[in-house]
């Protein structure tokens, strides 16, 4: 019986145990949707809601300094542009900056991979009709690939409210 017994507990193991996906450690990012939501009236018409897929090998996305909203020394680590139409034609605006959320590596796995939402006021005096390119920078200075929107109309989006 002893003879088995181990056998099977070892087959068991080793179907049991996750597998390690090996990514490379320059970040990826995959644009998934973008959304439009009503805002607070007053100062805010809208926001903009930018959702993207990330997988970084080394897991090391998101700065430590970006944690405390009283410091001054936060790392820019999303990096985006803001094509707006003007007369027909686009112009491209340098957006805010932005900061991802701080990551801590990992004890058993170093690669990271999630969702991240980026949420981008807007006011009266906003463009209409953009697009965005952008990027994220890991804690190494690893620039993962651009991805780009479409094209979108915040007015049209905010009438499906």
């Amino acid at each position: 019986m002893k003879k088995i017994f181990l056998p099977i507990i070892s087959i068991l193991f080793l179907f049991s145990c996750e597998k390690v996906e090996d990514y490379p450690e320059t970040p990826e990012i995959d644009f998934r949707a973008f959304e439009v939501l009503p805002g607070d009236g007053e100062y805010i018409v809208s926001e903009g809601v930018l959702t993207f897929d990330f997988i970084d090998g080394d897991g090391n996305i998101g700065y430590v300094e970006n944690t405390d909203p009283d410091t001054s020394n936060n790392v820019i680590d999303f990096v985006y542009t803001e094509y707006y139409k003007k007369d027909g034609v686009f112009v491209e605006k340098e957006g805010n900056p932005f900061y991802l959320p701080y990551f801590q590596e990992g004890v058993y796995r170093k690669s990271l991979k999630g969702k991240i939402d980026i949420y981008l006021p807007r006011t009266i005096l906003s463009p209409d009709t953009v697009y965005y390119e952008f990027y994220i920078i890991d804690r190494d200075a690893n620039k993962s690939n651009v991805e780009t929107t479409p094209e979108i109309v915040y007015s049209e989006l905010l009438e499906q409210y």
